[in-house]
């Protein structure tokens, strides 16, 4: 009797993990925008979460001019009454709440809840020239979409709040930093080269003169977020080719870093190179891990995979070297991120 007993707990334990192993989530999609009244900061804000709804097929739109691939999603769809670790991510300068779709896609197939936002002023449709230097101001953006995300009635009652990571590409990699409790130093140091601080690619194009360095409303707001947007509910960062290393000069600039950080770049990087960015901020935050991948890695190799149309009208963040293949890169990616998030959260 005793051994039936026995044997019977193992099948229905074995079921149990069978069950468990079989449920494919698919990727609920809502899309809701926050504003920040306080800053005059309309935020979009895109939530992705897992979701056991089967898939209407949609016809596929023709002569779509898509930069990068897509991926499926469900529009609306219910979420499962359990409780999901969270996710947030945060795009590059002059990128967008879907830039990383490739790692959100995974990531929620995972069992993870994921966030994107646009940073105001400093994404894809909405380039204001003061937005691109204020980084720090991103990082209170991520707050503020979290306080809301978790204050929502529908999702935020099903995140476990003590599961909250924070994922980011190049600029958004240094947001993370911030939000990890590292602060930029913004003044032009002696020895530093006029390159280090060159305007992105993406910087819009004005006919304002702005005297970035001693502008009113970027120092004011300097001086007053520069060391205040450590968000200790998030707890483990994971960095894609982090920027601004060129503020970073101390250890004291990061020694209020308890939480863990994974940085991730390639040697190839000459957006950020790694030197002054992933290996700097690796050499002064106690707390990190960094892997880098080979010399003919680059940066944009961390955004989406590109269609042929991309690859036609914007070369140069659509396409690597030849011997550079962007799907394995972000498989190993993927591997490293979630083998990092399960270890930390």
């Amino acid at each position: 009797m005793k051994n039936t007993l026995i044997i019977l707990t193992a099948i229905t334990l074995f079921l149990s993990c069978t069950q468990q192993k079989e449920k494919t989530f698919r990727i609920g999609q809502k899309s809701v925008t926050f504003v920040d009244e306080s800053r005059d900061r309309p935020l979009l804000t895109e939530i992705w979460y897992p979701t056991l709804d089967n898939l209407t097929k949609k016809e596929s739109k023709e002569n779509q001019k898509e930069l990068f691939k897509t991926i499926e999603t469900i529009p609306n769809a219910t979420i499962p009454d359990e409780k999901f670790p969270l996710i947030l991510i945060s795009h590059g300068t002059g990128g967008n709440r879907f830039s990383l779709t490739w790692f959100i896609e995974k990531m929620v197939k995972e069992g993870y809840v994921v966030v994107s936002l646009d940073h105001y002023g400093n994404s894809t449709f909405n380039k204001i020239p003061r937005e691109f230097v204020k980084w720090w101001e991103r990082a209170i953006d991520v707050q503020y979409v979290l306080t809301n995300i978790l204050n929502n009635t529908e999702i935020g009652t099903k995140i476990d709040t003590s599961r909250i990571g924070g994922v980011g590409f190049s600029l958004g990699g240094y947001t993370n930093i911030a939000l990890a409790g590292g602060y930029v130093d913004r003044t032009i140091r002696e020895n530093e080269k006029s390159e280090d601080r060159e305007m992105p690619a993406e910087f819009p194009k004005t006919d304002e003169i702005i005297d970035f360095e001693n502008d009113s409303l970027i120092v004011s707001s300097y001086n007053k977020y520069k060391d205040h947007v450590k968000d200790d509910r998030i707890k483990a960062f994971f960095v894609m080719a982090p920027a601004i290393g060129f503020g970073f000069h101390a250890k004291e600039q990061t020694n209020k870093i308890t939480a863990p950080v994974f940085i991730v770049a390639g040697k190839g990087d000459t957006n950020t190179p790694i030197k002054n960015n992933a290996e700097n901020y690796h050499h002064l935050i106690k707390t990190s891990q960094i892997h880098l991948f080979d010399k003919n890695v680059g940066h944009y190799v961390f955004l989406n995979e590109p269609t042929e149309f991309g690859k036609e009208v914007a070369p140069s963040i659509t396409i690597d070297k030849p011997t550079v293949d962007r799907k394995e890169i972000h498989e190993k990616t993927l591997k490293l991120a979630l083998d990092f998030f399960k270890s930390t959260l």
